[in-house]
Order: C-alpha cells, then structure tokens, then sequence
C-alpha cells in the first residue's frame, strides 16, 4: 500500500488515504489471473486500529479489472487479505475488537469505541465460529482462561478461551455457554494431543472449577494466576488493614484528625 493523503478533522479522526501497489487479481468468473486494469470503484473507508487512542479510517478506491478469457469481458474488483468485501472494518481492528471482548461487555466496548452493539455482534458472528477449527490452529504455548458476566450486575457468565501462539499472536479460541468445571474439561478435552503437549503455560482467574478443569485435562502445564486477579486480592488486604488500623488508632487517640488514612 501507499499512503495518498492523511487528514484529521475536528473530532480528532484520522482519514488516511491508500492505494494499492499489488496488481491484477483473480477473475470471479474463470478463476484466472488477469492484470487489465479497467479503472477504480467508488471509495470505501474503513476503520483501522486507533493510533494515540483516536479513531483511524483507511480509505481506498479498489481497482477493477477486465478478463480477455471470459465471454463478454466481466470485471472483477481485486480483494485485498487484511479486510472483508462486506465489513466495515480491517481485520485487524476487528481482531482488535475481539480481544477487547474478552475483558469487558459488548456495551462496555460499544461505548468505548463509539460502536454500535449490533454491529460488533456481527463483528463476533464472523469470526467466531461454533466450532474451533483446529486445524487452522499451529500452536498454543499459552492458554488464557477468564470470564465475562454478558450483562453487568447479574451473574450470566460465559468463559472465555484464549490462546497466544509462539509469535505472540493472541486470538479467541471459544466462548463457553458458562463457566462450570465440567463445560471447560470437556471443551478441553476436545484439544488434538497435539495443542495439549505445546501448551507450557495455564493463565486464569482464581475460580477453582478452571483450575481443576486444567490440572486433569492439561497437568504439564503450569497455572498461573493472572495479575488482575492477584492484585485485586492484595488490594482488597490492604484496604481492609487501612479501615481496620484506622478504627483502632480512633480509640486510641479520641478526636484526633486521621484524614491521611482514608
């Protein structure tokens, strides 16, 4: 891709204006490859990954292009592999958005990025799908076990199976009906030997049902509490200590001004 123009408007969008550098593509009806360029569509614009917590669209003009082999000389536009012909987004925002998912509620995420529900509930029917298809998966090193409450102040959990790749790439394995014991030893179990002996490390939550489902499906690897949690605890101790020593040094000292331990 080239980089045409960068525009940024009063709400602090950035527009950035692309061309591609690939040419030809494939015919959509014989399938051959055919590089007579037969002018631009109309522009589309698609939101990008933020740069400095401010939105960023990418906007482009796909080339269309005419096939000598085919009766009647049928144009095909080029697809390009990092967005889909009918989304609104980059595929990497959307991967973007997914991983946001897994910490936060669909309204949560709506009102942060200034999406609508419906379209990130799209945006999840896409790319999730109601099977893991290992198959497509290389290697897990890490697995990532949490879960989300769908709607806050209830308790309607679902578990959420992530897993990091050894290049670090995170993705979303599976969204679990709820977060029992049993549902994830038996989403575990449905792991190829394969994924299971390159797994070296469990993160979770403190949830006991996870790390149990993990010691008897997946007892190689090391459990490791993720630091959320850990420091949810630790903060919780302290700030009970706080209350708890201001309370005795009230009786202690009756009408002083104890302000700097609140």
């Amino acid at each position: 891709m080239q980089v045409r123009n960068v525009e940024q408007n009063a709400r602090g969008e950035c527009t950035i204006t692309i061309e591609s550098t690939l040419e030809g593509t494939r015919c959509r009806q014989g399938g051959r490859e055919i590089t007579d360029l037969h002018g631009v569509d109309e522009a589309i614009t698609l939101r990008h990954l933020p740069i400095l917590g401010r939105p960023v669209y990418l906007r482009l003009r796909p080339k269309r292009y005419r096939c000598p082999y085919c009766a009647g000389g049928p144009t095909t536009t080029q697809q390009l592999s990092w967005y889909s012909a009918k989304s609104p987004h980059t595929k990497a925002y959307e991967k973007y958005i997914l991983l946001q998912l897994g910490h936060a509620t669909i309204e949560d995420v709506s009102i942060k990025e200034g999406l609508g529900g419906k379209a990130i509930e799209g945006l999840v029917e896409r790319w999730i799908s109601r099977e893991v298809q290992w198959g497509e998966v290389k290697r897990v090193k890490i697995l990532g076990l949490d879960e989300i409450a769908l709607k806050k102040g209830h308790r309607d959990f679902v578990g959420i199976v992530t897993g990091k790749s050894a290049s670090d790439e995170v993705k979303v394995l599976a969204v679990l009906p709820d977060r029992k014991k049993q549902t994830v030893k038996k989403f575990l179990e449905t792991m190829p030997p394969r994924i299971k002996r390159a797994i070296r490390t469990v993160c979770t939550d403190i949830y006991e049902g996870f790390i149990q489902a993990v010691k008897e499906v997946v007892g190689k690897a090391q459990v490791v509490i993720d630091r959320y949690h850990v420091a949810k605890l630790y903060r919780a101790g302290a700030d009970r200590l706080r209350t708890q020593e201001l309370r005795r040094l009230k009786r202690v000292f009756p009408g002083s001004k104890l302000d700097f331990l609140h």
